[in-house]
Order: structure tokens, then C-alpha cells, then sequence
């Protein structure tokens, strides 16, 4: 969240707007009624957008206040992006994710615009992460959860290993100091009570002294596994007893109470992002693949289909007034394959390098996935809007990334999910590694204590015999003198000892496990750290590219400069024409360097017209106006096909007396060919 904020905070100021942030300028500083007038005939997909602007716009108007919202709303779509990494699969895959969402070019063009669609990608992440957990497709989700227990595979296909401290099938042992309810305390194996006394401790032995050492090492070591096994019931990973989390699962009335809060809050919240740009709902699409993929129950099903019903309802209204208004985008072309492949590397890059890395890793996580559910939600999400949307554009041109930037939550996703992959094998073969080494050790350790013992077992042998043939009548009498002695010591201690070994063998287990631990959270620190630095250096990598989207050239126009440069070359008191009207937005967004011409063809403003640029009057009515004027400058759009109705009315009475081209513009001058009448 830091790094996105510090790179929307950066050059937020161009000192400069560009065309639909001066739409953005003008309708959001309107009245409410004017708003809502101007809807009626054009913009009304960004409507809401427009109405939240509207009382931040009247505190302070300048063009940092404008782009604001955005740049919160990038934060808020990093910071999901993380959420949903670490949900799906784990810590680090989110911090990943989160840099690399951070770190693409085109999120902080968008971070950086005054528009809607940087708060429409933080509403559908924000959607997207609440139907992972409606839908239980969280890691460690219980089968019984919220959503009706869709399991979230974590591993990829193959033989699941067995955990080394689960119990083995059968009766759990009791631990040698607890007694079941009901009962009095059972002694363990090994275990002698304090009260058998000599005789009992001598039987508990075996009689002979020669077996009152392995009987006591044989109670030890049930009382360890008795130990053991209890503990293995509640040591799990992080800490948390898997009983305890069992037993406070929440059961089936439990999960249906709450699930239903949790689906109205994903439809509410996919309403939202789809009434502030109507292309959102195609997240429909990829929410109900992933429920697919995933083998969402039915419950599930009805949940997410009544708020996916309840979200298109309130969008349809919408989505029939916009069909109306696509005249607006009638400059959008018919789409072709290399336009969608424009928009991949867009996405994905833009610089050749980071592109094919992070197709790369996108082939690694798709291919051999390690966290099914993240595969099941990002590859969806990044696939399925595009090409719905590309489908529509043969019907109707509306094919821009623009209107897909929510879709590029997906690919951060993938791709840190195929570093995990990645970093998972190198983890898993260098822990091979090392487990061959210690296996050779272990052999030669072996062998050495086995010549050792054989040396031991010769001398031994030799010793018996000279001990039977001499003094083996004494050493039998002696033997079973010393035994009877230390079962009479060793059976007021023997419990006590037993237990204190017990003791001192779980914390031996426990200091080696927190050694473990410490060794293997030194080891994941390291690979996130790499990965962290493997994000800085793409970073660096297209830097200039960064750079590039904070210059005023970064979008398709520059009005503070055009501005300017009309108010350098012009007079005050000349009349102005703008061909066509959209022209107009030069004067609405910087009007200050234009205040001095004389807009001689608008007939109605646009606030009290319900349009954007205003309504202009016929070509009787500007000849009219045009009667006494020697000269006129007309600003026209640098378009071959747009048609220029008042260049035409001013054919025959005026000469064009020189033209220069602008960015995006043209400028011409106009001189009166003969008497003005």
C-alpha cells in the first residue's frame, strides 16, 4: 500500500488536463439538477462517478483534488490484490502480488487520471475477494464453512504426505498423569506407583536386575509417544490447536446465517462497480468459471446467483440508457486479434522483458499450479471480461483497456503464484540435497559405532569366561544382591523420574522444533526478500516508462498547453468558432487564457443546455453574428473525418489566411474576402 501510494503521489500534478478529465472538471463543478440533465443525453455511464466527485470538486476544484480519488483507489485495489494473495495461497505470494500490481505502468497512468476506472478495479477486487469468502475458497477453509465448503487445494497432483506426529487408527492413548472423567488415573507403560512398594517395583522390574533397565526405558518411551501423541493432536502450523479449530468450526445452521450477509455484501458491492462503469459486470462471467472450476456445491450456486441476480437488476437501467448514448464512442474501432494482444502486453509488461517473465510465470501456475484456488479465481478474471467484451465489439466497437483494467488483478496473481511454484521446487531439491548428505554421514557414523560395539562384544566374551571359571558363583550372588537393592531405591523414585524424563523429553522436542522453525521462517524471509527484489529490479527496468506516464505528453491531448498557445497567437475581442463543438472543452477547462475572444456560435450553454460542451446556433444565426466581423479564428479537430459545419459556412465570405496544427487541434485564421456587410 506504501509503494502505491508513493507512486500515485508522484507527478500527480502535470499541470495539465486532458480531454475526458476536463468532462470529468466540468460535470462534477455542476449542479446537482445540471448533472443530472446532462445524464439524460450523455455520460450516464459515469453518472456515479460524477455525484461522488461532486462534493469534493465544490471544496477545492483543481486537478490534484480531481485525481485523488484515484490514487486511494489504486491503493485499495493493491492492498486487495495482497489480501487475496495471501487468502489463496500464502504471505508472501500477496506481498508479491501487491508490488507487482503496484509496479505495472499502465495502473499508475489510471492511478493518475481523474476518472472512474481506477475505482471500478478496487470494486472488483474488492467483490472478488468477498466471493472467496462467501464461497470458502480460502486456503484452510473447512469443509463445513460459511459457503458451503468449497475446499481449496493447495498442492499439485500427486501423493499427499502423511503428517509425521498423526496418530496412528485406533484407541488414543491416556496420558500417565490424567485420568479420563469418571475414573481414577491409570498409570502409564513403564509407570509404577508410588504405594506398590518394593515387591511391586521388583515385579514391575522382571525380577532379575538385568531387565529392570529395558522395562523402565520401555515405560519412557510410552510415556514419550503417550506424550507425544497428545501433543501431535494440537501442534499444528501457526500455532493454532487443530482441535480447538474443529471444535470451533462453525457447524451447518451456523454457515447458512452467515453466509447470507456475506452474499449481500458481494452484490452490493458488484452493483456499485458496475453503476460507475456498466462493463464491470462481465466479473460475472469470471466469478461463475471460477465456482466451476472450483465445484462449488449448490448452495453456493443459489448464493452467488441471487446477488449476481439482484446486481444485474440494478445495472439494467443503466446498461438501456448507455445503448442509447454509444454514439460517444464511435471512434472506437472494429477490434482485431493484434488489439487484444495490445491489450495483454499492456498488462502483462509493457517492455519486452517483464512481458515475457511474466507469461512465463503465468505458464508455470496455470501448468503445474501449486495453489489451485488462486488459479481458479485470478486466470477468470484475467481471461474471461476480455473476451466477452472483444465478442461484443463485432457487434457494437467498444473495445478498449481502459475498460478492462480490472482485469489485471489476475495476472499479479498468476504470476506470483508461478515464483512460489518455482521457489517451491528449488526449496524442495536443495532440502534433497542436504538430505543425502546427512544420510552418507549417518551411514559412516553408523558403521564406526558398529566396529566399535563388535570390539566391545570380543573383549566382553574374553572377560566372561575367565569371570565363569573363576569367581562366577560370588559375581551371581553379588548380582542379585545389588538388584534387590536398587529396586528398593529406584521404586520410590521411579514414577518421579519417569515423569520428570517425560518432561524434560517434550521440551527437548519443543526447543528442537522452534530451532526448526526459526531455521525454516529464516528460509522463507529469504526467498520473500528475493522475490521482493526481483519486483525492484522489473521496477527499475522500466523506470523510464514510469517517468514517461508523469509527463504532460503521457495523454492523448495537452489543453493547459493548447490554451496557451490560442492565447498567444490571438486577440481580444475575436470571434472564435470551435469545429465541432467538443472543441469547446479548451475554454471550459482553462478558460482564463481564452477569456478575452467572443464565442460567437454557442447559443446555449452547456449546464443550462444538459450537454457537455453546449448547444450552438444555426448558420443563418452566425451569419448573422459574423455580419460586422473582419476576421474570425476557428479551432478545429485535427480529424480527416470529422465534418467541419462551420468551415463551410464561412466558405465564400471568408479566405483562410493561415492554419497551424496543434497537438490534437488545428488553428485557423479566417479573413473577410471582401467588405464586411
Amino acid at each position: 500500500m506504501a509503494v502505491m501510494l508513493a507512486l500515485g503521489l508522484w507527478g500527480l500534478d502535470r499541470g495539465t488536463m486532458w480531454r475526458d478529465e476536463s468532462a470529468t472538471y466540468q460535470m462534477a463543478r455542476r449542479t446537482l439538477p445540471q448533472i443530472r440533465d446532462a445524464l439524460g443525453s450523455v455520460d450516464a455511464v459515469h453518472g456515479l462517478y460524477y455525484l461522488l466527485m461532486h462534493p469534493l470538486l465544490a471544496l477545492h476544484p483543481s486537478e490534484v483534488t480531481m485525481r485523488l480519488p484515484s490514487v486511494l483507489a489504486a491503493v485499495a485495489a493493491t492492498a486487495l490484490v495482497a489480501a487475496l494473495g495471501c487468502r489463496l495461497a500464502r504471505p508472501r505470494v500477496g506481498l508479491w502480488a501487491g508490488l507487482l500490481y503496484a509496479a505495472t505502468p499502465v495502473v499508475t497512468h489510471y492511478a493518475q487520471e481523474g476518472r472512474s476506472y481506477a475505482l471500478v478495479t478496487a470494486g472488483a477486487a474488492w467483490a472478488t475477494y468477498l466471493l472467496v469468502g462467501a464461497a470458502g475458497l480460502a486456503v484452510g477453509a473447512a469443509t463445513g464453512g460459511a459457503a458451503g465448503g468449497v475446499r481449496a487445494d493447495r498442492s499439485a497432483p500427486g501423493p499427499r504426505a502423511t503428517p509425521a506426529d498423526r496418530p496412528a487408527p485406533g484407541p488414543r492413548a491416556t496420558p500417565a498423569d490424567r485420568s479420563a472423567p469418571g475414573q481414577a488415573a491409570t498409570p502409564g507403560a513403564g509407570a509404577v506407583s508410588r504405594a506398590a512398594g518394593p515387591a511391586g517395583a521388583a515385579g514391575a522390574a522382571g525380577g532379575p536386575a538385568r531387565s529392570a533397565a529395558p522395562d523402565r526405558a520401555a515405560g519412557e518411551a510410552g510415556r514419550a509417544a503417550s506424550d507425544a501423541r497428545v501433543r501431535s493432536a494440537v501442534l499444528v502450523r501457526g500455532g493454532v490447536p487443530r482441535v480447538a479449530r474443529a471444535a470451533s468450526a462453525p457447524g451447518p445452521e451456523r454457515a447458512a446465517s452467515g453466509a447470507g450477509w456475506r452474499w449481500a455484501a458481494y452484490g452490493g458491492v458488484v452493483a456499485v462497480t458496475a453503476l460507475l462503469h456498466v462493463f464491470a459486470v462481465f466479473m460475472l462471467a469470471a466469478h461463475a468459471l471460477t465456482l466451476l472450476v472450483s465445484r462449488a456445491p449448490r448452495r453456493v450456486w443459489w448464493g452467488w446467483g441471487s446477488a449476481s441476480a439482484g446486481a444485474v437488476c440494478a445495472v439494467l437501467p443503466l446498461a438501456a440508457l448507455a445503448r442509447r448514448q454509444s454514439a460517444q464512442i464511435a471512434w472506437i474501432r472494429h477490434p482485431t486479434p493484434g488489439r487484444l494482444w495490445a491489450v495483454v502486453e499492456d498488462f502483462a509488461g509493457p517492455s519486452a522483458l517483464v512481458l515475457a517473465l511474466n507469461l512465463l510465470l503465468i505458464a508455470v501456475a496455470v501448468v503445474r499450479p501449486r495453489w489451485r484456488s488462486l488459479t481458479a479465481v485470478a486466470l477468470p478474471l484475467f481471461c474471461v471480461p476480455p473476451v466477452l467484451l472483444f465478442a461484443l465489439a463485432f457487434h457494437r466497437p467498444c473495445f478498449h483497456e481502459r475498460y478492462l483494467l480490472f482485469a489485471l488483478a489476475g495476472i499479479p496473481l498468476l504470476a506470483a503464484a508461478g515464483v512460489d511454484r518455482l521457489a517451491g521446487v528449488g526449496m524442495d531439491g536443495l532440502a534433497r540435497v542436504v538430505a543425502r548428505c546427512r544420510g552418507v554421514a549417518g551411514v559412516e557414523r553408523s558403521a564406526r559405532v558398529v566396529a566399535g560395539r563388535r570390539a566391545g562384544v570380543g573383549v566382553d566374551r574374553w572377560a566372561g569366561v575367565v569371570s565363569d571359571g573363576l569367581v562366577g558363583v560370588v559375581a551371581g550372588w553379588l548380582a542379585r544382591v545389588v538388584a534387590r537393592c536398587r529396586a528398593a531405591v529406584e521404586a520410590d523414585r521411579l514414577a518421579g523420574v519417569v515423569t520428570d524424563r517425560g518432561r524434560a523429553m517434550l521440551a527437548g522436542r519443543r526447543a528442537m522444533l522452534a530451532r526448526r522453525r526459526a531455521v525454516v521462517g529464516g528460509r522463507r524471509a529469504v526467498v520473500a526478500a528475493a522475490g521482493v527484489l526481483a519486483v525492484g529490479c522489473g521496477f527499475v527496468w522500466q523506470l523510464p516508462l514510469h517517468q514517461r506516464e508523469r509527463e504532460p505528453l503521457s495523454r492523448q491531448d495537452d489543453l493547459a498547453a493548447l490554451a496557451a498557445a490560442v492565447g498567444r497567437l490571438t486577440r481580444s475581442g475575436e470571434p472564435v468558432l470551435y469545429d465541432p463543438p467538443k472543441e469547446r472543452r479548451i475554454a471550459i477547462a482553462y478558460p482564463r487564457p481564452l477569456a478575452g475572444l467572443r464565442d460567437i456560435a454557442l447559443g446555449t450553454p452547456g449546464p443550462a443546455s444538459g450537454t457537455l460542451y453546449g448547444v450552438d446556433v444555426g448558420p443563418a444565426e452566425l451569419l448573422r453574428r459574423l455580419g460586422g466581423a473582419r476576421s474570425a479564428w476557428v479551432i478545429a479537430a485535427d480529424e480527416p473525418e470529422t465534418r467541419r459545419a462551420k468551415t463551410t459556412v464561412l466558405t465564400g465570405r471568408f479566405r483562410l489566411a493561415y492554419s497551424l496544427c496543434l497537438p490534437g487541434i488545428r488553428l485557423e485564421h479566417y479573413v473577410r474576402a471582401g467588405p464586411a456587410g
